[in-house]
C-alpha cells in the first residue's frame, strides 16, 4: 500500500506541471497543495489502481501527472482565482479612444482563434505579443531559447492556420445562408 510520502515525492513533478500551464508563482504552492490532498484522498478512497505489469512508481507518477494537470487546466475557471484590477473612473480613460464596433468584433474572434492554439504555442505567443524577448521568455518558462523561437514560429503557423480556418467556414455559412 502506498502512503502519503509516496506521494509528497512528486512534488516536483506536480511544481513541473503547473509551471508548463503558466500558473503563476503566488499560486503554485496552493495549487500543488490541493493537487497532494486530492491524490491523498482519492488513494484512500481505492481510486488509485494501476495496471496489471506496470510499475507502482511510474503508475503513481502518471496518476498525479494527470491531478496536476486536471488541477491546472481549470485553474483559471475557478473565481478565487480570478484577479480584478481597480481603476480609478475608467471612463474618462475609454472617452479618447474607443475602437469601432467592427474593430472590437474582429479583436474578440482573434482573441477566440488564438484560444484554439496549443496551450505551449499560446504562452510563448502571449508573451512575445506582451514585448518580452525570447531570453526572457525561456528563462521563465524553463527552456532554451531555440525551443522558444520554434515555438513561437510553431504558434504563428498555428495561429494563421487557425484564423485562415475560422474564416473560411465563416465565408462558407455566408454563401451558405445568405441574408434576405
Amino acid at each position: 500500500m502506498l502512503d502519503i510520502d509516496s506521494i509528497a515525492r512528486h512534488t516536483a513533478t506536480i511544481d513541473d506541471v503547473l509551471r508548463r500551464w503558466r500558473i503563476p508563482s503566488r499560486d503554485r504552492a496552493d495549487i500543488a497543495q490541493e493537487v497532494l490532498l486530492g491524490a491523498w484522498r482519492s488513494m484512500r478512497a481505492g481510486r488509485f489502481q494501476p495496471r496489471p505489469g506496470v510499475p507502482d512508481a511510474v503508475a503513481l507518477k502518471r496518476w498525479i501527472v494527470g491531478i496536476s494537470w486536471r488541477h491546472a487546466s481549470h485553474y483559471a475557471t475557478r473565481a478565487h482565482r480570478r484577479y480584478e484590477v481597480l481603476v480609478p473612473s475608467a471612463g474618462r480613460l475609454c472617452q479618447d479612444h474607443a475602437p469601432a464596433p467592427l474593430e472590437q468584433v474582429e479583436a474578440r474572434r482573434a482573441l477566440d482563434d488564438l484560444r484554439r492554439v496549443d496551450p505551449r504555442f499560446r504562452a510563448v505567443l502571449a508573451l512575445t505579443a506582451q514585448g518580452y524577448t525570447i531570453a526572457e521568455i525561456a528563462a521563465e518558462i524553463g527552456h532554451n531559447p531555440n525551443t522558444v523561437w520554434n515555438r513561437l514560429r510553431l504558434g504563428r503557423l498555428w495561429f494563421r492556420r487557425v484564423r485562415r480556418r475560422w474564416r473560411r467556414l465563416a465565408r462558407a455559412r455566408r454563401e451558405h445562408h445568405p441574408r434576405r
